[in-house]
């Protein structure tokens, strides 16, 4: 879920907020292979020359008073927590695909380094379909204190974390994890070995989706989870349990709590090159971390603290509109966040890429009579300027709507299918087509009268659109949908909801109160489109349940899904068939056709035993689906990347290898934490255009 947020909120976080070219830069090596590869040189980073600065300063969004480590707390308070956390591994801006522990990367910006190998805390994994997984760490990481940030750190955290989410007395729920050396964590999925607990055997692709990635909360340092580990073990009742995770989220793990030199003697988190190392460096405006030259990282970088000014929205752009911060999310372009004309000189964009898990769709509710119709939901699609919804909502060169649909993002879609099957697909109008909007509600049966698009029994034609006030895109491309269908007579109802307001009205559990929205979209992996899940804060292919106490999975036999799509439908043979009854309703009679149910397609995919060939045709059959049936339309991704300062620092080229890993939702921390940040030694810079 939290994923799924900050893919869909740029307006904190700058990733897609903030804007870009039409262009993306390509990238000059796969980097995905270089694994414990060669290794960067162990020459000294000092240079003749002194640079000309020490520091390098990024902000976050948090304050010294309420910043908080424990992931626990009703109010997560972590923000800033992964500048000092040790990098997980590295994962392609471009394919998604992760990099470990002595990955290589080009650096000829560097005068002491041609190449730099980078640390990270997992070195490698291992797969062992159907049910385990083993992550294997490297054996240099540790906490700021120098104790190990090992797996049995990590096995501790997930324990608590597994009590505190109520499995204790739970009689199918089982710690699926155990740390088999100090760093090795061994998972596996259920295995139907306690009463009530089903087999859950898993395909090589999930499984290996789920080694190697930790993007989440850092485990807390042993001293903090192990006397609740040893409490809720030794728990005999609920009462104790609800006690003990009281405790838990009301426990707060403050700076001086994680300062080597904080006052406190405890030490509780931190981990990475960059450490806290006094409360003498903090402030109210910023927070001082100073590097460790014992780290492995260490060794590329001349930069020797890390700044980070509590600050977020407004008060981080201001900032960075004053030159107080070297580096940044997104990009600068005209209608962006960030324009030219609002930054100092020295700072400029430095590189920018195509977000391949950040996008939008929109989102239709097949309970809506309207958009029952197949035709209706073809000609929606095509009375609407796409282009002009993704560029009014995201800013001019914020965003590129996408070239194929199948339902994915493009980086998902080129990197599954072939070129051939993707240009056999039907492709649906980027700019609004009138005329053939006119033609699909016609075959309909629907007609006009006095301007207005009118049905069968005499209804007009209209729709609910409803957007969350706390994106204001969402709420321009919203505008721009209602302005396209209503000039063209079909009634759109915008109206702007609080976030709490809209996310309710999304939930299958509250009623699915709404006929469209703008939602986010965007998943690293195909088989997290194309799945079944009945959660408000991510669209899958399948709506999930709505027989089902919890409708996060539908069922084979259920007849719809939650927003009333039907399980079982026929899909043409062919890719890029487009044609159907007249009137065609839910679930309309095709030739050349077969017979699917969309919910064993789905789950047949995350199971085991397929052979590439087999795994080949359920993609096309979902991917064939979604293109004939349109159920909702993913319409654009945005576009994005990094700027900051180009006079105090020296960067890699814009389409060098070295910018193509990120963490969560940014390259910043890879490029700091990574050792590949070099402050310059002069103070020359190219003036912008």
């Amino acid at each position: 879920m939290g994923v799924a947020g900050l893919a869909g909120c740029p307006s904190d976080s700058g990733d897609g907020g903030d804007g870009g070219s039409t262009a993306t830069p390509t990238p000059s090596g796969d980097g995905d292979t270089d694994t414990n590869g060669g290794g960067g040189d162990d020459t000294d980073t000092t240079t003749d020359q002194e640079a000309v600065t020490d520091t390098i300063s990024y902000a976050v969004p948090n304050s010294p008073d309420v910043f908080n480590w424990n992931p626990w707390t009703p109010q997560d308070n972590t923000a800033g927590d992964l500048w000092m956390s040790e990098l997980h591994g590295l994962r392609n801006v471009h394919t998604t695909k992760t990099s470990y522990s002595g990955t290589t990367v080009p650096t000829p910006h560097k005068p002491d380094h041609d190449q730099i190998e980078i640390m990270t805390w997992i070195e490698d994994y291992e797969v062992s379909p159907p049910f385990d997984w083993r992550d294997h760490h490297d054996d240099r990481s540790s906490y700021w204190n120098s104790d190990p940030y090992d797996a049995v750190a990590r096995e501790k955290h997930n324990h608590v974390n597994f009590f505190k989410n109520g499995n204790k007395f739970t009689e199918d729920a089982t710690f699926n994890q155990k740390a088999e050396s100090q760093w090795t964590i061994h998972y596996w999925k259920d295995k139907g070995e306690v009463p009530e607990q089903d087999k859950k055997p898993t395909s090589r692709p999930v499984l290996e989706a789920d080694a190697g990635p930790v993007d989440g909360n850092p485990p807390i340092h042993p001293d903090f989870t192990e006397p609740y580990l040893e409490r809720y073990l030794d728990a005999g009742t609920e009462d104790e349990v609800n006690a003990i995770t009281d405790e838990l989220t009301s426990d707060r793990i403050g700076l001086r709590r994680i300062a080597l030199n904080g006052g406190t003697d405890e030490a509780l988190a931190g981990s990475g090159p960059y450490v806290l190392k006094s409360m003498d460096d903090v402030g109210s405006e910023k927070m001082v971390l100073h590097l460790d030259k014992d780290h492995p990282n260490a060794e590329h970088t001349n930069v020797e603290k890390l700044a980070l000014y509590w600050a977020g929205g407004d008060r981080r752009n201001t900032l960075m509109t004053e030159g107080q911060l070297d580096l940044s999310s997104g990009a600068i372009t005209p209608g962006g966040t960030m324009t030219r004309e609002a930054l100092p000189d020295h700072v400029q964009e430095f590189t920018r890429w195509l977000r391949a898990t950040g996008g939008d769709m929109w989102k239709l509710n097949w309970h809506n009579k309207h958009l029952q119709n197949l035709w209706v939901r073809r000609a929606l699609v095509e009375a609407i300027d796409w282009n002009a919804v993704s560029a009014n909502g995201w800013g001019q060169e914020g965003s590129q709507v996408l070239e194929h649909d199948t339902f994915m993002l493009d980086a998902q879609s080129k990197r599954h299918f072939s070129e051939d099957f993707l240009n056999s697909l039907h492709t649906y109008s980027r700019s609004a087509n009138k005329k053939r909007a006119t033609e699909y509600m016609k075959r309909a049966g629907y007609s006009k009268q006095g301007g207005q698009w009118i049905d069968r029994d005499g209804n007009a034609a209209s729709i609910d659109l409803i957007a969350t006030s706390n994106i204001q895109a969402h709420i321009k491309a919203g505008q721009t949908i209602k302005a396209n269908l209503s000039n063209w007579g079909f009634g759109v109802n915008l109206s702007s909801q609080t976030d709490s307001t809209w996310q309710s009205n999304l939930k299958p559990k509250d009623g699915l109160n709404y006929d469209s929205t703008i939602f986010w979209h965007g998943d690293p992996y195909i088989f997290q489109y194309y799945h079944d899940r009945g959660a408000w804060w991510d669209e899958a292919l399948v709506a999930g349940s709505p027989t089902a106490e919890d409708p996060f999975e539908a069922k084979a036999t259920d007849e719809v899904d939650t927003q009333n799509k039907p399980i079982v439908q026929q899909v043409p043979n062919e890719p890029g068939a487009f044609e159907a009854p007249d009137e065609a309703g839910k679930a309309p009679d095709l030739d050349n056709a077969s017979e699917v149910n969309l919910v064993e397609t789905v789950n047949a995919i995350r199971k085991p035993g397929n052979s590439e060939e087999e795994l080949q045709q359920l993609y096309r059959t979902c991917a064939k689906y979604y293109n004939f049936y349109v159920p909702h339309f993913p319409f654009h991704q945005y576009l994005t990347g990094s700027y900051g300062d180009v006079r105090d620092f020296d960067w890699p080229d814009p389409g060098a290898r070295a910018f193509d890993y990120e963490r969560s939702f940014g390259i910043e921390d890879v490029l700091v934490l990574g050792g590949i940040a070099q402050a310059s030694t002069n103070t020359d810079f190219e003036p912008p255009q």
